[in-house]
């Protein structure tokens, strides 16, 4: 078959349709290639290499590069320009839709014209419909992934000797009965059985991958003597939309000064970028050579030889870290100060422009006009900063299956020297609240009891972030919700759009802070609308109204007084007429959120954060 082209967002691409993933088309069901074949066409990576992500990798704590996924664009009468990323048809197996049919057909695109493939050409079928692709797979908590082996699963109970030794593969039937009933058949033998989509099967010498051809297998445990070894080696077949299928770890991180505030353009960010005229002046051989290399340069940058050897020099301190040592736990403070910090000289250009407006929001205390509540809410909030412009790099570290452990890199073998990245744009707001006000609210005994029951749940989810849960954590984390919804109905962003990022933690490093942003991958970002409600007057009645929303749900009292709801009943008073916002919104799944940490309980005695003394 000639090949199909499927348009993907480059988000996407380090999603829900990233390495390993299966994706619909138009003509069919895909799964994209490792990240070894995104190559152009003398084999070197085709995608750009994001600069300025020392910090990000610090963060993170990997040695790659990153580099954006390959893009290509559709010219006239099909013809391409650029590297697309590749994808292989898969599931292998097409099936007849007709009920009293249902016969199973192996890659029958291979070797044949396309005419050919789209119907059902089984003697036994007289509608002849159109073929469709399986929607069933094999999966591997290990990350393998491979076609359901349905002539294995039609004679496995198989008792007749001449079932026993049947290897005729061309003859399958899988026939839909109905209300979830499925009979798998060989209509060579008379083998029958019935198949409910989530049979578990040892997963044998199959591929790791469906395109994959060289790489090694995972070992034969289909007659290994250990029960324990054969019960791990199990894989399970799955329906393609089941989220067991596909779990793409993808991480954010924002850009920061000193990175954030790179000039482009100079002569150092120049030489920064462009690793091979550095290499040239660093393999010369002699004086001569390195003077003449370096005066070629600049002619080319139109520039002095001075201004050469002034950037060099910079990079050899470590241009523009200047070997400042991060670590991953690191990653939300640094983030947390940027927004604090008041730079008098910043530009408008840089990648991370905020806007302090915390002294015009406490003036907003004073104010002859503002009510007793009114004035408790401003006294809450510490700080609001407007973020006119920020720059996040979206990572893509790799994918599991079935809720496994170990992360299957983007390469499969774990042996690339980079890692996909997209570089995303946006604006946003920033508050953090009062420290000494939620010292003394998140120390009181009914806070604490309120929390009690949902840490006990948490322990048990085996889930890692937040470490620890806090009263702190369910009072930013629901607050951030409600911002959410407040500031889809009133600055007209869908909530789908919005995403947060919450600093949270206690001594010796206390954060208490929101930031709600957008982020798209193109550089113009949005148009300062998200920004423009950081304004204090106006963001002081986005948060009234926000809190006030937090006392009541149309589903109260049964919400209010819910004892667990949601995902692992790791929610107490939350839930999607109230609080819960779209999944890509939300860092926790909609989880871990409760409406009386915001509003309190008297009938508890349970303090609301924003009524606290």
């Amino acid at each position: 078959m000639s090949n199909e082209l499927i348009p993907v967002r480059l988000s996407h691409v380090l999603g829900q349709s990233g390495v390993g993933a299966i994706v619909r088309g138009a003509n069919g069901l895909v799964v994209v290639q490792d990240s070894r074949q995104w190559t152009d066409r003398q084999g070197q990576p085709a995608g750009k290499l994001i600069p300025y992500v020392e910090r990000v990798r610090a963060a993170l704590g990997i040695s790659q590069v990153l580099r954006e996924p390959p893009i290509a664009k559709e010219l006239v009468h099909g013809q391409i320009d650029g590297v697309c990323v590749p994808a292989t048809r898969f599931p292998s197996w097409m099936r007849c839709p007709n009920p009293k049919c249902g016969a199973l057909y192996l890659r029958p695109w291979k070797d044949a014209p396309t005419e050919d493939v789209s119907h059902c050409r089984c003697t036994r079928c007289e509608k002849k419909p159109r073929l469709e692709q399986v929607t069933w797979v094999l999966a591997h908590q290990a990350g393998y992934l491979a076609d359901v082996p349905w002539h294995f699963l039609a004679h496995r109970d198989a008792r007749a000797p001449t079932q026993q030794s049947c290897k005729i593969r061309d003859q399958l039937q899988l026939i839909d009965r109905g209300f979830d009933q499925r009979i798998l058949r060989c209509a060579a033998c008379g083998a029958e059985a019935r198949f409910h989509g989530d049979e578990r099967i040892p997963f044998g010498q199959q591929r790791m991958q469906p395109w994959t051809k060289d790489d090694l297998a995972p070992p034969d445990v289909s007659q290994s003597d250990n029960a324990d070894e054969g019960r791990q080696n199990l894989a399970q077949a799955l329906a393609i939309n089941d989220t067991r299928v596909y779990s793409p770890d993808v991480v954010s991180v924002l850009i920061i000064p000193p990175e954030s505030r790179v000039r482009k353009g100079t002569v150092v960010d120049l030489l920064y970028r462009n690793s091979s005229e550095r290499k040239k002046i660093d393999n010369a051989r002699t004086p001569l050579s390195r003077k003449s290399a370096i005066k070629t340069l600049a002619t080319e940058y139109r520039c002095q030889a001075q201004d050469i050897e002034a950037a060099l020099s910079d990079l050899d301190r470590g241009y523009p870290l200047y070997g400042e040592n991060l670590t991953p736990g690191q990653l939300r403070e640094s983030e947390f100060e940027a927004f604090l910090e008041v730079l008098p000289d910043q530009r408008d250009d840089e990648d991370l422009v905020t806007r302090n407006r915390s002294e015009e929001w406490h003036t907003l205390e004073t104010a002859d006009d503002q009510c007793k509540k009114s004035k408790t809410i401003i006294s809450c909030v510490q700080h609001l900063v407007r973020v006119d412009r920020l720059k996040a790099v979206r990572v893509f570290r790799g994918f599991t299956r079935l809720g496994g452990e170990d992360i299957v890199p983007p390469d499969i073998v774990g042996q690339s020297d980079w890692l996909p990245a997209i570089e995303l744009y946006g604006e946003g707001l920033f508050i953090a609240l009062d420290e000494g006000r939620l010292e003394r609210w998140e120390q009181q005994p009914a806070v604490l009891a309120r929390l009690e029951k949902l840490q006990h749940r948490f322990a048990q989810s085996g889930r890692t972030e937040p470490n620890p849960l806090t009263p702190r954590f369910m009072l930013l984390h629901t607050l951030s919700h409600l911002l959410m919804r407040q500031i889809e109905s009133e600055g007209g962003y869908p909530a789908a759009s919005l995403i947060e990022r919450l600093y949270c933690s206690h001594a010796p490093n206390r954060m208490a802070g929101i930031l709600i942003h957008v982020a798209v991958p193109d550089i113009a970002g949005s148009l300062g609308g998200l920004a423009e409600l950081a304004e204090p007057k106006r963001f002081l009645g986005i948060l009234s109204r926000a809190i006030e929303h937090a006392r009541w749900c149309s589903l109260d009292p049964v919400c209010s007084e819910h004892d667990g709801q949601g995902p692992g009943l790791l929610n107490r008073a939350a839930c999607h007429a109230c609080t819960l916002v779209p999944e890509p919104a939300c860092e926790y799944g909609n989880t871990l959120l409760d409406r009386s940490f915001v509003k309190g309980d008297d009938s508890h005695g349970l303090p609301a954060f924003f009524g606290a003394p």
